[in-house]
């Protein structure tokens, strides 16, 4: 065990170096800080994005500061990410173009999908408890959610532990996807209606929102056991962005795509993890009891790591071709699981 990086100890077990550890605040677990083991219903604290002070900061900045001085594509995809975030949008027409939900839903999607930078898109009412704490309550009525696969090839070079491509995917995932985001949201504005465009690195103060619940309400996919979505089209190596906006849209629904029943079963992800910071069992966590990753265990080691991403890249819904006859697969299982208990 050294000063920057620390030693695995054993299967699932790691130990950070010395200066990841002066930097994780005593006593104060980022589960906690989380929401972990409470029962009452409340907005999450931004721990990963925004500008807001937290007792993990030190940590977080440690770990960007690996992440961008390590990869310089990495950083460049910051940097343009940062600079749309604040530059990308156009004015908003003077003449607001008129037509019904269904014609602009339509309309949206086929924008949305014809983007080089998008391969899913799904919409959903947006609610104010997806904004992060201490946000404000942005009052744009809808929100639509975009996703675009990582390079799988690239991405699973994580598997024998070498991450210099994994951050480079997953930085370049989220520029990508906000520059669909930001381009439909321009197109939008051009007809009249308010709406911005946002990625996973956008710190906007007052405008944190979380992007996995709506994820889930638009029909992109289910939340699995990695913490992330698997999506019966993308798997789950994908990142997402979002655009709100008022314009008049119909609403998509969750989606039933067998996530739950195979991640039951399935440990792939928890085995592959080093530090051991995924759970065969579902967690309480404001209020909701789902799947979630132990912060604790998993922060120090992205951030000696500078990235890490193996649970999406071993899950077996991340395989291309594999996510919609997996699907499919735990679909016909569930019906004939009913069929029985029926009978």
């Amino acid at each position: 065990m050294g000063f920057f990086t620390g030693e695995q100890i054993g299967p699932n077990e790691y130990k950070a170096g010395t200066l990841t550890r002066w930097l994780i605040p005593k006593g104060t677990s980022g589960n906690v800080f989380n929401g972990v083991g409470r029962k009452d219903e409340y907005r999450a604290l931004p721990q990963m994005h925004g500008p807001e002070d937290h007792p993990w900061q030190s940590l977080v900045i440690l770990f960007l500061i690996r992440a961008y001085l390590g990869s310089f594509s990495a950083l460049v995809s910051f940097i343009v990410h940062q600079w749309r975030d604040r530059y990308g949008s156009v004015e908003i027409a003077p003449v607001r173009v008129e037509k019904s939900p269904e014609e602009f839903t339509a309309e949206v999607k086929r924008r949305a999908l014809a983007h080089p930078e998008a391969e899913v898109v799904g919409i959903t009412r947006m609610r104010k408890e997806w904004m992060f704490a201490g946000q404000e309550d942005i009052d744009y009525k809808w929100i639509v959610v975009i996703g675009r696969s990582m390079d799988y090839e690239n991405l699973a070079k994580n598997l024998n532990h070498d991450f210099s491509s994994a951050i480079t995917q997953v930085i370049g995932g989220y520029e990508k996807t906000q520059r669909a985001a930001v381009d439909l949201a321009n197109w939008v504005r051009s007809q009249g209606w308010p709406a911005r465009g946002y990625g996973g690195l956008t710190t906007t103060k007052g405008e944190l929102h979380a992007m996995i619940p709506p994820a889930l309400e638009a029909g992109i996919g289910q939340l699995a056991k990695n913490g992330s979505i698997i999506s019966d089209e993308l798997g789950s190596a994908f990142r997402i962005s979002t655009m709100l906006t008022d314009m008049p849209l119909v609403a998509d629904a969750p989606r039933e795509i067998g996530v739950d029943e195979f991640c039951m079963s399935c440990k792939k992800c928890q085995t592959d993890c080093p530090p051991g910071a995924i759970s065969n069992e579902k967690t309480l966590v404001r209020g909701v009891v789902k799947w979630y990753v132990d912060f604790d265990k998993c922060m120090p080691y992205v951030t000696e790591h500078k990235a890490c991403g193996i649970c999406l890249s071993t899950c077996p819904w991340s395989r291309p071709g594999i996510a919609k006859s997996l699907s499919q697969k735990m679909l016909r299982k569930m019906a004939r699981q009913e069929e029985m208990v029926a009978s």
